[in-house]
């Protein structure tokens, strides 16, 4: 598509972590391809920031993948813990958003306050590596703890952990029987996810405890065998 493409300019968009498989993007094939045909690599890291790559840095680092092709993108609203986002790449590529792209002229400059806290939030991102560990760990667990129910764990190395219900309405019923003990699991159907693979979002994250994993494990155990 790229080879063929006449455009002036060529945009290739992708999640870097993908939001409902937990995924990570083939980012290296991704830059080779966009500068073989002369495109732009624009990376939506929402879910890897702070998370992944060596001191949290995300996907570019979890690769060692770097490119003046590359726009890299990501909230900090998840693991930074405060608001807004960032776009980072080429010096000519910022000053041309800051004097062209409209939802940045016209937005008011976020608080001195919330840079502060962003400044502090990342700090604590780049030395406190036992929150990334911690979620390792829970993976783990969870990966062990649920080999034993009828639903399959898709594949990720990434803090959204899918369970793949496949029926709508057993997805749905499956998150109601955790609600009723306790846990809040959300079910993802169709259109947000392809047709026949409802599933339950498990989002992991450093505040959930070995205890936390082990009630949802025994929870799912328990409504598997009862179902």
């Amino acid at each position: 598509m790229l080879a063929s493409s006449a455009a002036r300019r060529k945009l290739v968009v992708t999640d870097a972590v993908f939001s409902m498989d937990g995924d990570i993007a083939a980012v290296p094939e991704l830059v080779r391809l966009c500068e073989r045909h002369d495109a732009w690599l624009v990376l939506d890291d929402a879910h890897g920031f702070g998370v992944i790559g060596a001191a949290g840095r995300g996907v570019l680092e979890h690769f060692s993948v770097a490119s003046p092709r590359i726009v890299y993108m990501a909230t900090l609203g998840k693991a930074a813990g405060v608001f807004g986002a960032f776009v980072a790449g080429e010096p000519e590529l910022i000053e041309t958003l800051m004097q062209r792209a409209r939802p940045y002229i016209y937005t008011t400059a976020p608080p001195p306050l919330l840079a502060h806290a962003l400044l502090a939030s990342l700090e604590i991102i780049a030395i406190e590596s036992w929150r990334r560990e911690r979620i390792a760990h829970l993976i783990v667990q969870l990966r062990q703890g649920l080999s034993r129910v009828r639903w399959k764990l898709a594949r990720s190395d990434t803090a959204i952990q899918p369970l793949m219900i496949g029926a709508n309405d057993e997805a749905v019923r499956v998150s109601g029987a955790l609600q009723a003990r306790g846990v809040m699991v959300p079910a993802i159907r169709p259109p947000t996810v392809p047709q026949g693979t409802a599933r339950l979002r498990i989002s992991l994250s450093a505040a959930h405890s070995g205890e936390d994993l082990s009630q949802l494990v025994h929870a799912l155990c328990d409504i598997s065998v009862n179902a």
